[in-house]
């Protein structure tokens, strides 16, 4: 099955910092993301009001796609969680995974300082109207 692959990873600001969070993940979605990553379908931040939690959705057309996200954003992680998140989180995975992408990701899981809660769903049936690359 061809399913798009999507990511959800919901995180904590350190205390002060949604803010300066939020212009970083903008600089870091429009500077970083968008231009060097044509095949990506979707990629948002959400911020819930009056708290510190931030959720990053990201929709890409298959794996392979989210684990070039993980080579281009790497360094880029690094420098949030040592800035702007706390330790930890929890990541939602919908879609196949690789083994290039389980690698990419555990790196992260050790780059955010904890092993973050997550959750992982292979798709069984459906279908999108999103165009495929």
């Amino acid at each position: 099955m061809n399913a798009p692959f999507i990511f959800i990873g919901t995180y904590k600001t350190k205390p002060g910092k949604r803010e300066e969070f939020k212009k970083h993940f903008e600089w870091f979605s429009s500077e970083i993301v968008e231009p060097q990553e044509p095949r990506l379908h979707s990629f948002y931040g959400y911020a819930a009001p009056d708290s510190d939690d931030v959720t990053i959705v990201q929709v890409h057309p298959d794996a392979d796609s989210m684990a070039t996200h993980m080579k281009v954003g790497m360094e880029h992680f690094a420098t949030a969680y040592a800035e702007y998140l706390e330790p930890g989180g929890t990541m939602q995975v919908y879609g196949h995974l690789t083994e290039d992408l389980i690698r990419a990701m555990s790196a992260v899981a050790q780059t955010s300082g904890d092993a973050s809660s997550v959750t992982i769903r292979e798709p069984f049936t459906g279908f999108d109207r999103l165009p495929r690359t």
